[in-house]
């Protein structure tokens, strides 16, 4: 008896969900379909470049199946760059998660399907709130988070990975477990901010 399959977790739905190429087709072409799990895989390794095992764990799938999925993804639009053919992204097997936070002290965003958090993971502020916005219906979705310092919607996952000076530009490694803003800037001297 094989197992049941297991849904994979995601944190939102893309902005857009159709690419057609920018040339004359003859008559109806048939669009290849990403799968909202191989656009998930895709957003997590390729565009915010987190490591094959952690995406495992935030999609709350398999290593093996991650790289399934991300190959599957890759193959699918690969070939509709090469052949000009429309891609869509629709359908598959997840789930949307529940909950996201964003601690407003250090900036450090992270989701989670079941439990409720009290203080943030990162820097063990209380100064928290859960991320609620409102999809293109108006309806309240909570679960789709924002994208620090992308001016717009978007999905961040885990701390920054630079804390940078908001005033001459100076950047550092984030260093796990201290929020940025107990770093000050050696040039400047004021309190370093979370970026990606």
């Amino acid at each position: 008896m094989s197992r049941p399959r297991r849904f994979s977790l995601i944190l939102g739905k893309p902005r857009v969900c159709r690419f057609t190429p920018d040339t004359p087709h003859d008559g109806e072409v048939e669009p290849l379909n990403v799968t909202m799990e191989e656009f998930e895989s895709l957003r997590l390794k390729d565009y915010q470049e987190i490591q094959q095992k952690k995406a495992a764990e935030i999609m709350n799938i398999s290593q093996p199946t991650f790289h399934r999925t991300l190959n599957s993804a890759r193959r699918k639009i690969s070939r509709a760059l090469v052949e000009g053919k429309i891609i869509q992204i629709k359908g598959g097997d997840y789930f949307m998660d529940k909950r996201r936070y964003l601690c407003k002290n250090c900036g450090f965003e992270w989701q989670s399907a079941s439990k409720e958090y009290d203080k943030c993971p990162d820097c063990d502020s209380e100064n928290i709130e859960q991320i609620v916005v409102a999809d293109s219906q108006g309806t309240i979705q909570p679960g789709l988070g924002r994208r620090r310092g992308a001016g717009g919607m978007g999905m961040g996952a885990g701390p920054p990975r630079v804390c940078k000076c908001p005033q001459c530009g100076y950047e550092s490694p984030k260093n796990p477990g201290i929020p940025c803003r107990d770093v000050k800037c050696p040039k400047c001297g004021i309190p370093l901010c979370g970026s990606d």
